[in-house]
């Protein structure tokens, strides 16, 4: 993996994917912390800006640098990128307040206990509608017997 793609990979995991599960709306990465946590010398700062910096960083996944502080040249171990996280469409890890139906998780679990558990109630529902299950009759998905 080149260096550029193990930074960016890494900022993703440390960063972008724990951030969207957790909600934020914005990030901050430090060059200084990248380049410790990838055992980088203080001259590879300039390589860690740079692949922060990149359109194809933000565009894969789906971020805004809305702010960047540091010394003139932009390239120091000091230098900090703030993104917005944009609306996430991809396939990792989605948060779950942003998809509704994920927010219906485990609604019905006190329910289902009091219940006998879900498979008990679906097994009684069953028996109920197309009567016992001992019957031979097959009901196919029109509600015909054959």
């Amino acid at each position: 993996m080149r260096p550029a793609d193990r930074i960016r990979a890494h900022v993703v995991e440390q960063y972008v994917d724990p951030a969207r599960r957790r909600g934020d709306e914005t990030i901050t990465v430090v060059a200084r912390d990248v380049l410790r946590a990838l055992k980088l010398r203080g001259g590879a700062a300039p390589s860690v800006c740079s692949a922060l910096r990149t359109g194809k960083f933000c565009k894969e996944n789906e971020l805004k640098l809305i702010h960047e502080d540091g010394p003139p040249s932009k390239q120091s171990t000091t230098t900090s990128f703030t993104y917005r996280l944009l609306e996430h469409s991809g396939s990792r890890d989605d948060h779950p307040a942003k998809n509704g139906i994920w927010s219906l998780l485990g609604s019905g679990k006190e329910t289902f206990a009091a219940l006998g558990g879900g498979e008990s109630w679906l097994r009684r529902e069953r028996e109920t509608f197309y009567g016992s299950t001992t019957d031979e009759r097959v009901v196919n998905r029109q509600g015909n017997s054959g």
